[in-house]
């Protein structure tokens, strides 16, 4: 199981490779689309690259709820328990 630091530096490197260059330092209290300018097909590239790489499946639903990329961290990491 991985911890949240664990799970907020796989979203770092995740958003890294999608954000362009001179995009914010990405931390746990930005906000996803606001802050980062994230559109949601690049939030559903997202979502795709976490399901795979914790092979489980984010239910649409818990997305809402889900506005900065520390939301994002606790969503993953309450999945990854169950």
């Amino acid at each position: 199981m991985a911890t949240q630091a664990q799970i907020l530096e796989q979203i770092q490197e995740m958003l890294a490779a999608i954000l362009p260059q001179g995009a914010p330092r990405v931390t746990a209290d930005l906000d996803l689309i606001n802050d980062l300018n994230i559109d949601s097909l690049k939030v559903m590239e997202l979502v795709e690259k976490l399901e795979d790489a914790y092979d489980l499946s984010i239910p649409i639903n818990i997305l809402a709820g889900v506005r900065t990329v520390g939301d994002l961290v606790k969503a993953i990491g309450t999945l990854t328990e169950s």
